[in-house]
C-alpha cells in the first residue's frame, strides 16, 4: 500500500510516511534509518514508466517515548536512492520486534515541508 497520492504540477507522487528520530554517525552526521521494504516500495514506483515519482515524508519526532513533533521532511525517491547507504551489522527493528534491513539517509539530503519547496516538484 501507498500513504497516500500528491498532485505535482507535472508528475503525481505516491507518498510514502513515516514517524522517525534523528540518529547520528560520526562520518555521516544525522541521518534517518528506512527499513528497506518501504524503500524498494518506493524504488517499484520510481521504475514504472510514465508520470510516477514518488516521495518519502519523515515525521521526525524529539524520541519514541514523548513523540513530540520536530518538523516535517520530504525527499524524491531519487534522490533518496542516490544518498542510501546500509547500516553494517543488520539495522533495525520492524513493528513485529524482528530484525529489519536499514538503510542511512543523510537528514541534510531532506527537505523541509514547506508550500515554497513541495512548489518546486
Amino acid at each position: 500500500d501507498i500513504d497516500g497520492i500528491f498532485w505535482g504540477q507535472q508528475y503525481t507522487y505516491p507518498i510514502e510516511i513515516k514517524e522517525k528520530t534523528a540518529a547520528n554517525d560520526s562520518k555521516l552526521g544525522d541521518y534517518f534509518g528506512l527499513d528497506v521494504g518501504p524503500f524498494v516500495k518506493l524504488a517499484f514506483y520510481a521504475a514504472k514508466k510514465g508520470n510516477l515519482h514518488s516521495l518519502f515524508f519523515v515525521r521526525e519526532i524529539n524520541n519514541t517515548i514523548d513523540r513530540e513533533l520536530v518538523n516535517w521532511w520530504f525527499i524524491a525517491f531519487d534522490k533518496l536512492a542516490q544518498y542510501a547507504s546500509w547500516v553494517p551489522m543488520g539495522g533495525g527493528i520492524n513493528m513485529q520486534g524482528g530484525g529489519s534491513t536499514v538503510v542511512k539517509i543523510p537528514k541534510s539530503e531532506f527537505s523541509q515541508v514547506s508550500l515554497e519547496n513541495l512548489n518546486l516538484l
